[in-house]
């Protein structure tokens, strides 16, 4: 009876500890996707807080050379679509995606479509990195020694907007991952070979909050090379009466006497 007893007692936890097993399943552990720099760089610059804007209006003033060569108010929407330019004097730069449309003022000016999209970009950069079209280069490395920054190189598929053989290279904190300064080469008007022996970058300084974005208010343009990295100054820009806005769409109207270019 003792021995049955035994029995009994044995079979009964070997059920219970069955019964718990299938209590507990394993809980199957998911795998963390590392994001990409460019990810990170969305992240610093809070795209997902910019995009919930609908367009952003500010002021820029380029110099270069001691002379300015743009000074107008932006207004562009977030997702880069439409922007309306409008220069001090009143001249005006309609922009729907690859098309712009000018005063009658600047039908002769040969360079509305540079600075109808090249000011906008800079400003936009940090919300642009995933843009259809473009790839990047994670391992891309300079040859500067003194260089504190992570380095990537962004470069284009073919037939991508206004000139797909311009390239950029991001300098981001390495622990904040803000931009600091992107090299890049301009083409318009000019062959690849001849743009890359003449590299510039744009340095982002002076950064403010705008309901919780960062923008650099302070851009300097700067000579560059792989093996120094930046040299001679030779532009600035400054940023100001950065804001939000709403409706920009539904104000969005080219006039009917402007020009196609």
């Amino acid at each position: 009876m003792k021995n049955l007893t035994t029995l009994i007692f044995a079979t009964f936890l070997i059920l219970l500890g069955c019964q718990q097993k299938k209590a507990t399943p394993k809980v199957k552990e998911e795998k963390v996707i590392e994001k990409t720099l460019a990810q990170k760089i969305e992240t610093a610059h809070q795209k997902e807080s910019f995009l919930k804007h609908e367009a952003i209006s500010f002021d820029a003033a380029i110099s270069f050379g001691g002379s300015e060569v743009f000074n107008a108010n932006i207004t562009i929407t977030t997702s880069s679509d439409l922007a309306k330019i409008t220069y001090q004097n009143g001249d005006e730069i309609y922009v729907n995606q690859q098309d712009i449309f000018v005063s009658p003022s600047l039908k002769d000016n040969p360079g509305v479509r540079f600075h109808a999209y090249t000011w906008t970009y800079f400003f936009l950069f940090p919300y642009k990195l995933n843009d259809n079209g473009t790839k990047w280069d994670y391992n891309f490395k300079t040859s500067e020694t003194s260089s504190t920054y992570t380095t990537a190189k962004l470069s284009f598929e073919a037939n991508t907007g206004d000139a797909p053989d311009d390239w950029y290279i991001s300098y981001t904190d390495v622990k904040t991952n803000v931009l600091n300064h992107v090299a890049y080469i301009v083409t318009a008007g000019k062959t690849k070979e001849a743009a890359e022996a003449d590299p510039h970058a744009i340095k982002y300084d002076s950064y403010q909050t705008v309901d919780g974005v960062p923008f650099s208010s302070e851009w300097g343009f700067y000579e560059w090379n792989l093996t120094d990295g930046l040299t001679n100054k030779i532009g600035a820009g400054k940023i100001t009466n950065i804001k939000f806005v709403d409706n920009f769409r539904d104000t969005f109207s080219i006039p009917k006497d402007y020009i196609k270019k």
